[in-house]
């Protein structure tokens, strides 16, 4: 949820994210980025998300090294 940045303490909103990890690319993340620093905070859910799409790129089950959330 928006609110305030743990980096800078300016105001956040919600938008979307990339992230890249071991030759994996997942994208449109949610998350809240800071207006001002530009500090980008994935919420607990989404990182489990991410976690388990990790976890199955590093057993090679997944069809695609692209995933959209």
């Amino acid at each position: 949820m928006p609110g305030k940045c743990s980096q800078c303490g300016s105001k956040t909103y919600l938008g979307r994210t990339t992230m890249h990890k071991d030759s994996t690319e997942i994208q449109n993340i949610p998350c809240t980025i800071c207006h001002e620093c530009g500090y980008e905070q994935i919420g607990q859910q989404a990182q489990k998300k991410i976690n388990k799409l990790l976890e199955r790129a590093a057993k090679e089950k997944l069809k695609s090294r692209l995933v959209v959330m």
